[in-house]
């Protein structure tokens, strides 16, 4: 029993690593640090007070349970649940030492925490506070007028966007510093998809927006839109994958009220296949690679960064064989890109990277194929190791959607 036990603390705290290992900057965007805005409490919080269920986001898989027993605070995590060490009445303590930091909200409540991990933040708020927040806005006017108001040029903004093919898609945008909504300039676009768990914030707190400007200021990138996408939720609130059908119609359409209409004219971005490339990590890696085959003539290039996804190599080789000659003759830039440390590759067999690289080889369609020593799963480690040649592989390959999109 000790051993069971010990196990469900180790998975616990697993859980949460993976969940954090993505994260920078708890207040990137959210209105969370409610010290310094709104009403601030009168007093500190009871236990008791503490007490719900914590998400990353609206609609998310991953929730936090905080319960209260005889003063004891407990954290329950798909099951496993761990009693917390109390150091004041807002800071709380797991057992393997990371802090969970409880915060009010600009309304004076406190709904909210942050967790850290490796000196990554990430903050979670209760749920019912994050449903007032998204009953707010209904209609996509509304999104666009508030977006109108916040965007800022080299930095990233957040907004949603109504999609006839999906409803609602929460997104967020980066804009180089060059950006104006009075210039005639336009740009090229990356789509990034994130992984299993992740948000539309994956990629804005894994990818500092002032790397991205110092890597244009220096002209080792051309100026670009970065737009990062939330996947869908389907019935019970399961994860959609990025294959599926309304999430094609939402990337590939060319219909005037939907997605990349929409970009090309709030942010004279992507305006044409040429200069749209589709950029995934984990399961959005499956996802940049289902497009690149099925896809070919509606992206510049596609990047997939952590592909794991065995369940759909089937899949993926019946679209490529299927769609051999348009791929031969219309196909586009593709890079697959992983570390010999990925733990679904070490932990669970997983061999869909290796898989598809031979696979796609068998079939004579060029590809780049890069295996990282040293590294893991997580986006950020993947983004920041370096390539056989010394580059900085998130620069590089930025750099290789650019060399796609000055392709004739």
């Amino acid at each position: 029993m000790k051993i069971i036990k010990q196990l469900q603390h180790l998975f616990l705290v697993f859980l949460i690593t993976i969940i954090t290992a993505c994260s920078v900057d708890p207040n990137n965007g959210l209105d969370t640090n409610s010290s310094n805005v709104g009403i601030k409490p009168n007093r500190l919080p009871i236990s008791s007070e503490l007490v719900g269920t914590y998400s990353l986001f609206a609609g998310s898989e991953v929730n936090f349970g905080i319960t209260e027993q005889n003063n004891t605070v407990f954290l329950t995590l798909f099951g496993q649940k761990e009693a917390l060490q109390k150091i004041s009445p807002t800071r709380y303590k797991l057992t393997n030492g990371d802090l969970i930091n409880f915060d009010y909200s600009p309304e004076g409540k406190y709904d909210r925490f942050v967790t850290m991990n490796e000196g990554r933040q990430q903050l979670f708020i209760r749920n019912e506070s994050l449903q007032q927040s998204r009953s707010k806005v209904t209609d996509q006017a509304v999104y666009t007028s508030q977006l109108m108001k916040s965007v800022k040029p080299g930095a990233y903004t957040y907004s949603r966007f109504l999609s006839p093919a999906r409803g609602l898609v929460d997104y967020s945008v980066y804009l180089p510093p060059q950006w104006s909504r009075n210039s005639n300039r336009t740009y090229p676009l990356v789509f990034f998809l994130h992984g299993q768990l992740g948000w539309e914030r994956s990629f804005p707190d894994s990818v500092p927006a002032q790397q991205l400007n110092q890597w244009i200021s220096r002209g080792l990138i051309p100026p670009m839109v970065i737009v990062s996408l939330r996947t869908g939720r389907l019935k019970g609130k399961v994860e959609e994958q990025w294959s599926s059908a309304r999430n094609e119609a939402l990337l590939t359409s060319g219909s005037s009220n939907e997605l990349r209409a929409y970009i090309s004219t709030q942010f004279k971005a992507g305006l044409s296949a040429k200069t749209t490339a589709i950029h995934g990590h984990s399961r959005g890696s499956r996802g940049a690679i289902h497009y690149a085959l099925k896809y070919p003539t509606r992206f510049s290039s596609a990047v997939a960064n952590a592909f794991v996804s065995d369940y759909a190599l089937q899949e993926m080789k019946q679209i490529a064989t299927n769609n051999l000659q348009q791929i031969r003759s219309n196909g586009i830039p593709l890079r697959i890109s992983i570390g010999d440390k990925d733990e679904f590759a070490l932990n669970m067999g997983r061999r869909s990277s290796p898989v598809i690289h031979q696979f796609l080889n068998s079939l004579n369609i060029p590809h780049d194929y890069e295996v990282f020593p040293g590294v893991n799963h997580g986006f950020v480690n993947v983004w920041n190791t370096k390539q056989k040649n010394g580059q900085h592989n998130g620069l590089a390959e930025l750099q290789f959607h650019a060399r796609a999109w000055s392709r004739p």
